[in-house]
């Protein structure tokens, strides 16, 4: 059954005729004449009732003139109600954080989220950056928030910003006494270094790698909530988001800048390049930028 086909069931069913249809549907009468045969030939039974007198509608016919109507009148509403939908915030979006940055953002994104789309669902999955963009490729995830860089060629990314790395210092220690540190003075103390199976954990080796810092590293760990344990306990001193830092109201520990060589990541959204982002995951990548902890926040002591 094809949409053109009820829209000259209706025609005929209206005008009382098949050459009248054929005018008010601009087609030729034959082919109007071969569609409606086609059309009774699927369900299986006449529609009209054919004399010289004109043509009406069979009890098949009757039953199937309002459903005919009903069908024509969802496909001309699919396109604006889709839009208002879309609108409105209804469907699903899947994304996925890395650990550096889930923690910081992840519970604003999702209240915001959901105050703004009550009607929308949203599934939220956490792991490392490798494990997303698999999950990109394979469309279990809409969008990933990752950091750069994403060595694939399938993925597209969109710099959403940069974050300052900050050297997480015990209270009581000696260089918290400093307001800011050059980055030879991190060789002084023990490191707690974040396993290089994260991107921040590998990101903090290339930085120290390219200003010649040889790090004294007494501690490897897997978690981020790890080393800040760590760094309370005095056991060293560690690099970690400036995100962290404004999330911390612990007490316990002080963040201060390296001044002479910036320590920096760039948060980024990701998404396959042969995907097109929906609405929700394009307002979803909005409120990542809007609510990611900022500067003017920090309890840094």
């Amino acid at each position: 059954m094809e949409v053109h086909q009820l829209e000259y069931f209706i025609a005929v069913a209206e005008t009382g005729s098949f050459s009248r249809a054929a005018e008010r549907c601009h087609v030729a009468q034959p082919s109007l004449s071969q569609q409606i045969k086609k059309l009774e030939q699927e369900i299986g039974q006449p529609l009209f009732n054919r004399s010289r007198k004109g043509v009406s509608l069979t009890e098949a016919g009757q039953l199937l003139l309002p459903r005919a109507h009903a069908i024509l009148a969802e496909i001309q509403n699919i396109r604006p109600n889709l839009e208002r939908e879309v609108q409105e915030g209804k469907g699903k979006v899947s994304v996925g954080f890395i650990p550096t940055v889930a923690p910081f953002v992840l519970p604003r994104v999702i209240r915001s989220f959901r105050t703004l789309y009550p009607g929308a669902t949203l599934a939220v999955h956490e792991d490392l950056t490798q494990a997303l963009v698999s999950g990109l490729i394979e469309g279990s995830l809409d969008v990933a928030i990752t950091s750069l860089p994403v060595h694939h060629p399938l993925i597209e990314t969109d710099e959403l910003l940069t974050e300052t790395l900050m050297v997480a210092i015990p209270r009581e220690h000696l260089a918290a006494q400093s307001d800011d540190l050059t980055v030879h003075e991190l060789e002084r103390y023990p490191f707690i270094a974040l396993s290089e199976m994260h991107c921040l954990g590998e990101q903090v080796r290339a930085f120290c790698s390219q200003q010649n810092v040889d790090l004294q590293i007494v501690c490897h760990t897997a978690q981020l909530s790890t080393v800040q344990s760590c760094v309370v306990l005095g056991l060293g001193i560690s690099l970690v988001p400036q995100a962290l830092a404004v999330s911390d109201d612990s007490g316990q520990v002080v963040y201060r800048r390296v001044t002479d060589a910036v320590p920096q990541r760039k948060i980024a959204a990701a998404w396959y390049v042969r995907r097109r982002l929906s609405f929700l995951a394009r307002e979803l990548i909005r409120l990542v930028r809007q609510e990611y902890p900022q500067e003017n926040q920090p309890p840094c002591a």
